[in-house]
């Protein structure tokens, strides 16, 4: 029993020492606000945490002490957030993929959203991809009437189909900066079957 008590008081001592060195900081949320977590990405800037997740869009200014409920222009009071996909030179910038409403815009850093659906088949978007290197340029994968991957190269205002897409049930969708040897850049698909890539589209 004497050593148990040792133990436990080392451990206090320890925790006490390094609890406030960010080694294993604790993120003060209840899980249940979020339920299902589809998506996690820092703004351009790396102040903005951006959580994508069944019960909608959240965002944190502390590193995810947080978390702030974001309002979208949608039927749904709590649209499901399939990917976020931040503009990596732009903070001001965001883009997310919904299991509803398509694909949704912020250039004000969150203050306003539009609709940037033009071309797309449906509003069930699983996964949203964006060129590193051209920003504009963006991959959209819908699970929808007419599925496949969708492109656009000028921020959304324009999608056309350009493929099927990967097999199986998508989960992520993401460029690679890796170059191709074509002039282009890998896109990677992670799915239910695993892992796939294919130069820009499948």
């Amino acid at each position: 029993m004497a050593r148990t008590v040792t133990i436990i008081a080392a451990v206090v001592i320890v925790v006490a020492a390094y609890g406030h060195a960010g080694v294993a900081e604790q993120v003060h949320q209840d899980p249940a606000a979020f339920e299902h977590v589809h998506a996690l990405a820092f703004d351009a800037a790396a102040r903005s945490l951006w959580l994508g997740a069944h019960a909608g869009l959240f965002r944190s200014e502390d590193g995810g002490r947080t978390w702030t409920k974001v309002t979208l222009p949608v039927k749904h009071d709590a649209p499901d957030i399939m990917a976020v996909t931040p503009d990596p030179r732009d903070a001001g910038v965001v883009y997310v993929a919904t299991h509803e409403a398509g694909v949704l815009k912020t250039t004000d850093g969150g203050r306003s959203w539009s609709e940037v659906n033009s071309g797309l088949s449906g509003h069930d978007v699983h996964g949203l991809a964006i060129d590193p290197n051209a920003p504009a340029k963006l991959h959209a994968l819908v699970r929808d009437k007419s599925q496949g991957v969708y492109r656009t190269t000028n921020g959304g205002q324009k999608w056309v189909r350009v493929d099927n897409g990967p097999g199986g049930e998508t989960k992520v969708l993401t460029s690679v900066n890796l170059a191709t040897g074509m002039g282009g850049i890998y896109l990677y698909a992670g799915t239910a079957e695993g892992l796939q890539r294919n130069p820009d589209c499948f």
